[in-house]
């Protein structure tokens, strides 16, 4: 088993971890009839309450944005072409000591917010 509760780990997508998502394992092994959509997103392709074994996991730079998806899924291995362009071998992969270190910096942090504050922005004067 690749993740642990607690574990942080990065989505794949982004140019470098200031505009990848960074995640925080919250469960594992949840089954889909236990998740509760007011305060999860199911992220799966398939029907959540067929869903089983489950990651929980939660953006730790968008309050309370909580997020389930099959295991096999966010632990897949990512086509050759994605491991180049995004410099990761999976889709949600586990922090190194050096990148823990990293994003939990306190310039990280405001650096990562206010690209967040930016996204968010961006998104609302597009509505």
């Amino acid at each position: 088993m690749i993740y642990k509760e607690g574990m942080l780990c990065k989505h794949f997508k982004g140019q470098d971890l200031l505009h990848k998502n960074i995640y925080k394992i919250i469960k594992l092994g949840v089954s889909g009839d236990s998740i509760d959509l007011n305060t999860i997103t199911y992220t799966g392709d398939g029907m959540l309450e067929e869903a089983s074994d489950l990651v929980v996991y939660q953006n730790i730079f968008q309050n309370n944005k909580y997020f389930a998806r099959e295991y096999y899924d966010i632990s897949s291995e990512l086509s050759l072409d994605q491991q180049e362009e995004f410099h990761q071998k999976i889709r949600v992969q586990p922090l190194n000591n050096e990148e823990i270190k990293l994003v939990t910096s306190e310039k990280f942090i405001v650096e990562k917010n206010t690209i967040e504050e930016e996204k968010y922005e961006l998104k609302r004067v597009k509505k």
